[in-house]
């Protein structure tokens, strides 16, 4: 497969013609915001000139680094409706899945990713948002690598890349509009997106989304509801204040996964509830305040104030088959259960600047700031391992009783609290129209305290310095030539040290090199890369706890990724993105009970994956208004965890999406998993041999107005 990707590869670039980089980018309307790296304006194409993620005016041509941006049109031509359906335009990138909201992150370059909102981290994994909605977020942005010297903090930088959410804010026409979808396994959700502008220089926006689904996992029925308010005001021509609000709740009967052990075996299926039926339900609820300060002192210098409170509440309930301690008997197994409640508390403030420069005909452009992050984390934790009953899986039945719910002992939660504290750098020097150097710095100090009422376990600190060289070579004024390379430190939280060992920072180094071209003729525009990342202090679960680490062995991945967009003209949209992959332990892990061998395939990230997806609009005039889309998604086999005992399926699934317009008025419907493909994918749950059953074939109507 990867001679499969470098031969298409090789093939896009031997036919194409020298070209300039172009797209239009912006906001779908108007707006009275003085943006530093968007141009305002209505966009029609899935290219991107530019993305927010790299905090400054560079296009992204210039960029000597891989960052892939899926904007609003993209996102409504496919009609997606989550962070996991998205992600799948973008290569190299294994989304988590729905459930997997307080269990597992999406992978980037086979290491976890992190989600950011509007280039703020928030504490907590994917609790800081409800990747399962779409409603205020305006386009996403993927960079890939580590990205230590711009973003930190929270958990700490990102190793494998991060997802950026960029949400909706308001613009200067006033609009409402009014989404509803209904659909398979009893789905519906009703969205609302009201744009009013207060004056000539203020506006609010508010969007809503009402989520309710059974889930095609028998039981595990699912309500959310996401609300993102955004206000702008235009203090003067150039100044700006933008307050965006952020209020999530999800409840879900928990999904645990079904062990794979008996996920072969006759008369078991796949799609029943694996826990107790009537077990409580996990609750998240998420909050937050981000205002945004922007000031022009001059076209060459501007700063940035951000602000941001967070707040997070959860209680996770589930029920469980652990076959590490009461393996699998038959088709049989001891169903446990447990209890996870936890609140944090985040204040984050990033204040910037951005300077434009010429010193001895070299053009600089300058990137500073200081970055502070709090947080405080409490939580309790209770298992019973004294088994609610037996499932057999191949039954057909379930009769569980939950019970009541274990009760949490106070003296035993964990109470802990982090700082981060860094100083960044950066300059982006051109010496030429074609030729410029890219060099970064960040300075950070972490504070890390956890422990118990009454006593502190782990009080340390880190002081670390992280760096990034890059140069970009414009070969014509269409095709760029990039290469990289980056150290990357992160804290490890919720370490389980052996004998009450501390943590250390995680840290990482990443290289890669390749192509970005756009064809404006044909509007063919793509990148090719070739990269390899590598990270070390992992901590690894030993084998005979759920919790007990130890921080050892080196993973690396390196592979090819390819992604292309093709617009011939406004009729056609086409994209396409391949990866190859090898993740990998390169050196020995070792424990008191198990041993990591060089050579095991890292969990969850399948050799080969990508996407091929097409959209058509109608331009005859009778059906006007007409569009039709279809694409397949696909991968490879991947381990369900470091033991390499077990593999997911390989799989292609194919999804198809038709929409009509007409007046203020859009119907759509959407098909996912067109031939009913059954398959299973890895499921992170206590670092087990957990499977998903991937959607069967499901379809989904939505209306749409513009009121």
């Amino acid at each position: 497969m990867r001679k499969l990707a470098v031969s298409l590869a090789t093939y896009c670039f031997s036919f194409m013609a020298p070209v300039v980089f172009g797209a239009e980018e912006g906001d779908s309307g108007s707006s009275w915001r003085v943006e530093e790296i968007l141009v305002v304006g209505s966009q029609t194409s899935y290219q991107n000139r530019n993305a927010s993620v790299t905090r400054s005016e560079i296009p992204l041509i210039d960029l000597p680094q891989s960052v892939q941006v899926l904007n609003r049109v993209l996102l409504n031509d496919q009609d997606l409706q989550s962070l996991s359906q998205a992600l799948t335009n973008v290569s190299g990138v294994v989304p988590n899945q729905e459930a997997e909201t307080l269990l597992a992150n999406p992978l980037i370059r086979g290491f976890e990713s992190e989600i950011f909102i509007d280039s703020l981290l928030g504490y907590g994994d994917t609790a800081v948002v409800d990747p399962s909605s779409l409603i205020g977020v305006d386009r996403i942005e993927v960079a890939k690598g580590p990205t230590s010297t711009l973003y930190g903090g929270g958990i700490g930088a990102p190793v494998g890349g991060l997802i950026n959410l960029v949400t909706k804010t308001p613009y200067s026409e006033a609009s409402y509009d009014l989404s509803i979808l209904a659909g398979s396994f009893e789905t519906s959700s009703l969205g609302i997106d009201i744009n009013q502008p207060l004056s000539d220089e203020a506006g609010f926006r508010i969007a809503v989304e009402r989520f309710d689904s059974d889930d095609y996992i028998e039981g595990a029925d699912v309500n959310r509801l996401s609300v993102n308010p955004s206000f702008s005001w235009e203090l003067s021509t150039d100044t700006e204040l933008v307050i965006r609000g952020l209020f999530s709740e999800i409840e879900q009967l928990e999904y645990t996964g079904l062990p794979i052990e008996v996920a072969a075996l006759p008369g078991v299926d796949p799609y029943q509830f694996t826990g107790a039926l009537n077990g409580p339900r996990t609750d998240v609820s998420n909050q937050s305040v981000h205002g945004e300060l922007t000031h022009r002192f001059s076209p060459s210098l501007s700063t940035t104030l951000q602000l941001r409170r967070y707040e997070s509440e959860f209680d996770e309930h589930s029920s469980y088959a652990y076959t590490a301690f009461f393996p699998v008997t038959g088709s049989s197994a001891a169903i446990l259960k447990g209890r996870l409640p936890a609140a944090v508390d985040e204040t984050t403030l990033d204040a910037s600047f951005n300077w434009s420069v010429q010193t001895s005909g070299i053009d600089h452009s300058v990137l500073g700031g200081v970055f502070l992050d709090s947080t405080d984390y409490e939580a309790g934790i209770a298992f019973d391992f004294n088994p609610i009953g037996f499932l057999d899986y191949a039954s057909g039945v379930n009769n569980l009783v939950y019970g009541s719910v274990p009760a949490i002992d106070p003296t035993t939660n964990s109470v802990n609290a982090y700082e981060t504290k860094a100083l960044y750098l950066q300059d982006q020097l051109s010496f030429t129209d074609r030729f410029s150097v890219l060099l970064s710095g960040r300075y950070t100090h972490y504070k890390h305290e956890e422990g118990f009422p009454g006593f502190t376990t782990i009080d340390t600190d880190y002081k670390e310095f992280d760096y990034r060289a890059g140069l970009s070579y414009r070969l014509s004024d269409s095709i760029s030539l990039f290469g990289g390379y980056a150290t990357g430190s992160r804290m490890s939280l919720f370490f389980s040290g052996v004998n009450g060992a501390p943590p250390e920072p995680e840290e990482s180094r990443s290289a890669e090199i390749g192509l970005k071209f756009s064809e404006p003729s044909t509007q063919l525009s793509g990148s090719l890369v070739a990269f390899q990342l590598k990270r070390d202090k992992i901590p690894t679960l030993i084998s005979f706890s759920p919790f007990a680490q130890v921080q050892t062995g080196e993973q690396e991945t390196q592979g090819i990724e390819l992604d292309l967009i093709w617009e011939p003209n406004r009729d056609w949209s086409l994209l396409f993105n391949l990866a190859s992959i090898e993740a990998e332990y390169t050196e020995a892990v070792t424990t008191s009970t198990a041993i990591i061998t060089p050579g095991t395939l890292l969990a969850r990230v399948p050799e080969e994956s990508g996407r091929l997806a097409a959209h058509y609009r109608v331009p005859n005039e009778s059906l006007s208004g007409l569009s039709v889309g279809a694409g397949v998604s696909f991968a490879s086999e991947a381990p369900l965890s470091n033991s390499n005992l077990f593999y997911s399926d390989s799989y292609a699934v194919v999804d198809l999406h038709v929409d009509y317009e007409w007046a203020n008025f859009e119907i759509g419907l959407n098909i996912n998993n067109l031939l009913d493909r059954e398959y299973l994918k890895p499921y992170q749950f206590l670092s087990g041999e957990i499977v998903r059953p991937g959607s069967p074939f499901a379809a989904f109507v939505t209306l749409k107005a513009n009121l």
